[in-house]
């Protein structure tokens, strides 16, 4: 059951959070880097934890409208930072995306965890399914990058366009998608 809420949590499409973080994370990198990518992935699923135990052992009770503020905030920087930032982003050896997705894994964290307090049982431990959580979360996050990588793969090859412009467009269209969001969390 808590492996399920794992992946419903990044493959459903009316939570779209993490298809829009995790496309401007793809989109600068390529198969070869599947270090960096499989890295990036597990960055996100141990801040996730982080944000878990805070809430369930920690009796950390997180405002969910900031969360939920933070976690778009987290998207919408990355896309700022792609496009201020190309040409280091180009090379793929910039250390702050991994700060991005640290904290967007961490918000999350703290985002969801509401529903697994909500799924435990009285007396049951967390921790067996805070890990389900985590292993059905990392499974979705390398199915999406997977998915995604394949795509803009595919695309960057039919029109022969630079990564350059393919970045520019992607971090674009995400930071236009995320504006609405932003909003709705700060006037919610």
């Amino acid at each position: 059951m808590f492996l399920k809420i794992g992946v419903k949590h990044v493959l459903k499409f009316s939570i779209y959070n993490y298809l829009l973080f995790l496309s401007l994370l793809v989109v600068v990198l390529s198969f070869k880097q599947w270090k960096k990518t499989l890295w990036l992935a597990i960055s996100i699923v141990l801040a996730y934890m982080f944000g878990m135990v805070l809430v369930v052992y920690g009796n950390f009770i997180p405002k969910l409208e900031i969360i939920k503020f933070l976690i778009v905030f987290s998207i919408f920087s990355l896309a700022l930072f792609n496009f201020f930032s190309i040409k280091r982003v180009l090379k793929s050896k910039h250390k702050f995306v991994f700060i991005f997705a640290i904290l967007f894994g961490f918000f999350n964290g703290l985002g969801s965890s509401s529903d697994l307090l909500g799924n435990l049982k009285r007396n049951e431990s967390g921790l067996i399914p805070m890990i389900e959580v985590a292993l059905g979360l990392g499974t979705a996050i390398l199915i999406a990058i997977l998915l995604l990588l394949t795509m803009v793969t595919l695309l960057r090859k039919v029109p022969k366009v630079e990564k350059k412009t393919w970045v520019l467009a992607f971090s674009i269209i995400i930071f236009g998608l995320s504006l609405p969001l932003i909003f709705s969390q700060m006037f919610n």
